[in-house]
């Protein structure tokens, strides 16, 4: 140990002398009567280590050891719990997240942790005033859980085997409880299960222990994952205020956690403990065969785990180094797994690697899968938005437009006369309001299904001759409304009536509840379609008795099945959509500090435009090669279907745009009634009686 002269110097001349005596008998004995006497003079008795507190009979060792005297505690957690209590008084860090694959013994670790903070605190002559508290402070060790009943579970009966079968702890203390076991310790310290902050209030408490949490067994599970998040939070805060001394805190917080969804609420806080609180803090996030080494094998098989763009892989048994090196280099995280795991990773892969691996895979915690929305890009068209984000504001002096930030010459001059539908997720300031406009481009053959296929039943089923119907993003903007300003509601009325002017044949504009009847009216007046659509309303699903949201539904499927297209550059529309997640009543939402608003946009105009998928399935023309590629023989697999296309009718509403927008100018048809429009479409029969395919 090196000498530390600026630490010597800043003592007092007695304090030099007791460091001079300590270190004269260390260099002669190998120890310090003085040294121990600082260090235990205020215990009744000194404190073993925690391997001897683990193997020695008098403490945990008969509960650790089974009958055929095996330790049965893995040789990992006792290394493991020799860096968390590096002696027999101190304490290394003062939270702890137990996480990864399940089966791990995670919980009977931090019993044992618990206890041995407990054991240390009895062995001292006054725990009260050693930490410099009052009585009436109650030092408290706690176990939590969303409920009473889960914090009165396992960790409970564990801990109080453990300590029935421990003539150490008898003898400090003595089991209360007629129907829940619970310790009751000597020199005023309690054990106590809890809930809520309520039932901590007014207790300082010193070792904590929250286990996992089955939401699924409660009602309005959000909620509760909120308030378990808090609770966690408040007793980080009670730790600190209580036992904080300049730097030094002797606490410890833990919490056990397998990585499944329901566990998903505590990423927050483990990111955030890391980032802040990195020296203090301790995760351990293992696979199964690293804690229980009676798993491993030298025989090994690759296993690729992907991301939220990437698929999770089970490679062949062949795989080489150089193969899993390209995988990789492809951004995939490349596992070595032992061979006994084979099976359970055929079976079921995403299943495997978050119960065996420890790894939440994107697939299994988010709604929109990221690979299946990658596959719906195309680099062929572009977003006429120049930016994801524009700051566009009702201040006097803000005189833009979102056309400002259009560019017309990225629209294929093909797409402007597709029926184009139009939402607006609004807001006055605060979140961002996203516009999103979606084209239906018409219904798609889906040839592979009619080249596979040699039902003919199914063949003759029309829905099975698949003319899918195709969806195709137009546009997809966020507004945020500049500081000191909200986001205008005129400036999303004149973009509406912008786009009209440029030719877009807009057919339905919908907005959400959010201040909406005076945008509603204003659009009305101007002859557009408009209607109320909430993309967060939940039905209940028939079939599951389920609640779901039928708009995110219906995107889901939309991207699952390829039936939609999106231009390729849309980092926020991406991040937004990968993001999303299902809760457990049913809405569909973003992450703490994310956002979906034009998530919502472009899944409000593709649920409008499916409202009216039938009328508008077939645009001008560039439906015929479909309709023909239906209609033709296909090796004789399935018999001629007759589809006709309503020219006439399309042109009819043609006719009646052009009218009613005429009729807006002041230029021509003044005063003639739009059933003088009869000669006119006469005049078009002939042409709607040549586009009919036999």
């Amino acid at each position: 140990m090196a000498f530390n002269t600026d630490l010597f110097n800043n003592l007092s001349e007695e304090e030099r002398k007791v460091a001079l005596d300590i270190l004269k008998q260390v260099a002669e004995k190998g120890s310090s009567e003085v040294l121990d006497e600082l260090n235990y003079g205020d215990f009744d008795e000194i404190p073993v280590d925690i391997e001897t507190f683990m193997h020695d009979p008098m403490y945990l060792g008969k509960a650790l050891y089974d009958s055929e005297g095996r330790f049965t505690v893995f040789p990992y957690w006792e290394e493991k719990l020799k860096e968390i209590f590096p002696t027999n008084v101190t304490t290394a860090y003062n939270n702890i997240v137990f996480t990864g694959a399940i089966g791990l013994g995670k919980s009977t670790i931090a019993v044992i942790c618990l206890l041995y903070m407990l054991y240390r605190l009895l062995c001292l002559k006054d725990p009260y005033l050693y930490y410099g508290m009052q009585p009436i402070d109650k030092i408290s060790i706690s176990m939590m859980n969303i409920t009473l009943d889960n914090a009165k579970g396992v960790a409970l009966d564990k801990m109080n085997q453990m300590i029935l079968s421990s003539a150490w702890f008898m003898q400090h203390g003595e089991m209360g409880g007629s129907t829940n076991l619970i310790f009751r310790p000597e020199k005023h310290i309690e054990l106590i299960v809890a809930s809520s902050n309520n039932q901590i209030i007014g207790r300082a408490l010193f070792a904590n222990f929250t286990d996992e949490v089955n939401f699924s067994l409660v009602s309005n599970p959000e909620k509760q994952k909120k308030k378990m998040m808090k609770l966690i939070t408040q007793i980080d805060a009670r730790m600190k205020s209580r036992f904080l001394r300049g730097t030094y805190l002797p606490t410890l917080n833990i919490i056990a956690s397998s990585k499944d969804t329901e566990q998903s609420f505590l990423e927050a806080y483990i990111e955030n403990k890391k980032a802040t609180e990195s020296k203090n803090t301790l995760i351990v996030d293992e696979p199964q065969w690293v804690v229980d080494p009676r798993k491993d094998s030298d025989r090994k098989f690759y296993v690729a785990v992907g991301n939220k763009f990437l698929a999770n892989e089970l490679l062949p048994l062949d795989t080489t180094e150089e193969t899993a090196g390209q995988f990789r280099a492809k951004g995939y995280d490349v596992w070595q797994v032992p061979i006994g795991y084979l099976d359970t990773f055929q079976q079921n892969l995403d299943e495997a690697i978050c119960s065996i691996i420890g790894i939440a895979t994107a697939s299994s915690l988010k709604y929109i899968s990221g690979i299946k929305l990658n596959a719906t890009k195309t680099d062929l068209y572009e977003n006429p938005f120049t930016k994801d984000v524009i700051e566009v504001g009702n201040l006097p002096d803000d005189h833009l437009q979102y056309a400002n930030f259009f560019d017309l010459t990225k629209i294929n001059p093909s797409d402007i006369s597709r029926p184009l539908f139009i939402h607006l997720d609004m807001s006055l300031s605060g979140d961002k309001t996203g516009i999103a406009g979606v084209w239906i481009t018409g219904r798609e053959v889906n040839t592979k299904l009619l080249q596979n296929s040699n039902d003919k039943t199914v063949l003759d089923t029309e829905d099975s001759i698949a003319r899918d119907l195709h969806y195709k993003v137009a546009f997809s903007v966020s507004i945020k409304a500049p500081k000191g300003a909200q986001v205008s509601f005129a400036k999303n009325r004149n973009f509406i009536r912008w786009l009209r002017e440029q030719g877009f044949a807009i057919k339905g504009i919908s907005s959400d509840t959010f201040q909406s009847a005076t945008i509603q009216q204003e659009l009305k007046s101007d002859g557009f379609k408009t209607e109320i659509l909430s993309v967060d309303r939940l039905v209940r699903d028939p079939l599951s008795g389920k609640f779901i949201c039928p708009p995110y539904r219906y995107l889901q499927a939309a991207i699952n099945e390829g039936h939609i297209t999106i231009y390729e550059k849309c980092e926020l529309l991406t991040k937004e959509l990968t993001e999303l997640e299902r809760k457990s009543d049913g809405h569909i939402d973003h992450p703490d500090k994310g956002s979906k608003d034009q998530a919502d946009a472009v899944c409000g105009a593709l649920y409008l435009a499916s409202k009216y998928a039938e009328e508008f399935s077939y645009s001008y023309g560039d439906a015929i090669e479909a309709s023909l590629a239906v209609s033709t023989d296909q090796s004789g697999k399935f018999d001629r279907h007759q589809m006709i296309v309503d020219f006439q009718s399309e042109l009819a509403k043609a006719y009646k745009d052009i009218y009613n927008e005429l009729d807006e100018t002041n230029d021509i048809f003044i005063g003639e009634p739009m059933d003088n429009s009869a000669g006119f479409l006469s005049d078009l029969a002939d042409i709607s009686d040549g586009i009919i395919a036999f």
